[in-house]
């Protein structure tokens, strides 16, 4: 079943509802509705918050899949009924023009490289649990999944709290210490840092020429290539964008 097939399904039988029989509708957009636990014990609602962010965030099986089939051969198919790159893995919606804001930086752009690079889910939820799926979340039940991660790394940093304690039963000590640290503040580079960010993000060439003495970096050049620039397109927080088509073909490749 293709995406545009599934969104006009999906169109049609909200149409059929009393509050929608207005016409001009032609797009749905999935609102999720989450309600966290309030038992006024923050470790208790964050442990149930968890289970129930995990039970949410699992994907959709088809009804005729099998526990234990990760594939069917003969239709060639997977157990999973939204496997398309650019669909939700839970609600089928097709997210190609769905904006992700502050979250597209989080989960769809490499933080070290600056690259867009696509983010699939896995089958379990967490990282490494279970299979990683070919489709993508939604930008609101991505909100769920950072969230999720917040509160997973919040339990983790609790657990961490005995770590002294286990430490001085094996013998072990720790002193602290103040290190004196001198930072060179350079206003004018500083003042420049965030235009060769976004020209990293954007792929223009930036290039270094190092002291052959010192070894310290002496100039740094943005290029700007008109043919490149013409050929490139403005980055977006779509998965509809040029870039992200790109590099998710280049990965299902």
């Amino acid at each position: 079943m293709s995406a545009s097939f599934q969104e006009e399904r999906m169109l049609k039988m909200m149409e059929q509802l009393p509050q929608n029989n207005e016409e001009g509708y032609n797009a749905v957009i999935p609102i999720v509705e989450w309600e966290f636990s309030q038992t006024g014990d923050p470790t208790k609602d964050r442990r149930r918050n968890i289970k129930n962010a995990i039970k949410a965030l699992k994907p959709v099986k088809r009804w005729f899949a099998v526990p234990g089939w990760g594939m069917l051969p003969m239709l060639g198919r997977t157990q999973w009924k939204y496997a398309d790159g650019n669909r939700c893995v839970i609600d089928g919606c097709d997210c190609s023009t769905l904006d992700y804001g502050d979250l597209w930086e989080l989960y769809f752009v490499d933080s070290s490289t600056g690259a867009i690079r696509p983010f699939r889910p896995w089958s379990g939820v967490l990282p490494g649990r279970g299979t990683q799926m070919s489709g993508t979340y939604c930008p609101q039940h991505m909100q769920l999944y950072h969230l999720l991660t917040t509160w997973v790394d919040q339990e983790a940093a609790e657990s961490d709290k005995g770590f002294f304690k286990r430490m001085k039963a094996k013998g072990v000590a720790f002193v602290p210490v103040r290190r004196e640290q001198k930072e060179e503040s350079i206003p004018l580079l500083a003042k420049w840092e965030q235009a060769f960010a976004e020209a990293k993000k954007d792929g223009l060439p930036i290039i270094h020429y190092k002291n052959p003495i010192t070894g310290e970096n002496d100039l740094t050049m943005i290029v700007f290539d008109n043919r490149m620039l013409k050929a490139s397109s403005e980055r977006a927080n779509t998965l509809s964008g040029k870039s992200y088509n790109h590099i998710q073909t280049e990965t299902e490749l």
